[in-house]
């Protein structure tokens, strides 16, 4: 088991409101004396490969978080694991092209109720059955929708969720190359939508950096997450602390701020937004990415807390050494009242696409070229 050394006690305060009003809480600082361990699990495949060139960023857990569904961007399969079991239980074949095609390059893809699954791609979006079956088409042009005023005519597949009932969509629309966000609620069945301001997500595109040189172009953007948790609509970003809760069964939208003491609560500084050499790239994203960064939500059913990590990016000895940082874990309740922040002293990576299963926090790990979990247990 590795201990971390105790913090002091800390009171923490959270404070939100939809009209900038405010509401204090104290609590206790529960990871004051946070310990814990790690055990490596491995799923076994059989005879079969499963496709880990992505990672599991295109995953999506079962509501039971008995099984995870794993889309292989080269195989077009989802992956069916048993995680109580540690067994690969099948393969969900897609169509790239035709009637039930997803696309080439999958954006998006959620597990929906009935083993059903939303994909989303520049070509095409849809709900899918088990079998492959294209059953809902899903044409997202703002065009489409009564109520959705845009500039940008382009599909509003950005950070495309669904909600649990099935009934409403949620989208980032607007360029991707701005950075600045919006939060589109639409409603397939009616034809319907409107777009909601979430203005302390415009932070992000403060921290963009575009490179265009003769030779190359790149850019490196800033996250703004859309995560759909028991039945709310969570919106983040990691350049600040701010999170936004949408209520969309009663169409109420939250900002909660948060007064941590160990990091700050958002990037700071002047960033050059536009650069000509690999240089000034290199520059500017450290001085974006050495700041802090905050990870997304993570819903931990068996205590009713939210979790989540913060890092900062420490500057390489050379070229070839590998990416270290320091690493943070803060501690919510239901409501999302800050109750507990950490330095994880012995920690030098976010742990990878984590989750919350039977109490335990479960983080992808490539097991030679096989997919396992680091699973941690924690003792508060």
């Amino acid at each position: 088991m590795k201990k971390l050394l105790p913090l002091l006690a800390l009171t923490l305060l959270a404070s939100c409101g939809e009209n900038g009003n405010s509401e204090s809480t104290k609590q206790g600082n529960i990871l004051e004396n946070l310990t814990y361990s790690i055990d490596t699990l491995v799923v076994n495949p059989g005879e079969e490969i499963i496709d880990l060139s992505g990672g599991l960023r295109l995953s999506s857990l079962s509501e039971d978080s008995k099984k995870l569904f794993l889309f292989g961007q080269k195989d077009h399969k989802i992956a069916v694991i048993d995680l109580d079991g540690l067994k690969l239980n099948e393969f969900l074949p897609f169509e790239v092209e035709g009637p039930n095609g997803i696309g080439q390059y999958v954006g998006t893809m959620q597990k929906l109720e009935g083993e059903k699954f939303l994909f989303s791609s520049f070509q095409t979006s849809g709900i899918y059955d088990r079998n492959g079956l294209k059953i809902k088409d899903l044409k997202l042009k703002p065009a489409d929708f009564e109520g959705i005023e845009i500039e940008d005519e382009s599909p509003m597949i950005n950070n495309l969720t669904m909600a649990a009932d099935g009934n409403l969509l949620f989208s980032l629309p607007g360029n991707f190359m701005e950075g600045s966000r919006d939060l589109a609620v639409l409603d397939p069945a009616n034809g319907s939508g409107k777009i909601l301001d979430i203005p302390a997500m415009d932070k992000a595109s403060e921290f963009r950096i575009l490179l265009q040189s003769d030779k190359m172009m790149s850019i490196y953007i800033e996250e703004v997450r859309l995560q759909e948790i028991e039945e709310q609509l969570y919106i983040s970003t990691s350049v600040t602390s701010d999170i936004y809760r949408y209520d969309y069964q009663r169409d109420t939208l939250q900002l909660f701020t948060f007064p941590h003491q160990l990091v700050p609560t958002a990037k700071t500084g002047t960033i050059k937004n536009k650069v000509s050499s690999e240089d000034e790239w290199r520059s500017e994203m450290e001085k974006a990415s050495s700041q802090i960064g905050f990870e997304k939500l993570l819903w931990d059913d068996s205590s009713q807390r939210f979790f989540r990590f913060g890092r900062k990016v420490l500057p390489k000895e050379n070229e070839e050494s590998p990416s270290k940082a320091e690493v943070y874990l803060f501690a919510y309740d239901a409501d999302l009242q800050l109750i507990g922040e950490k330095f994880l002293e012995d920690v030098d990576k976010i742990p990878s696409s984590p989750f919350f299963k039977d109490g335990k926090l479960y983080s992808y790990v490539n097991v030679e070229d096989e997919l396992g979990f680091a699973v941690f247990t924690f003792d508060f």
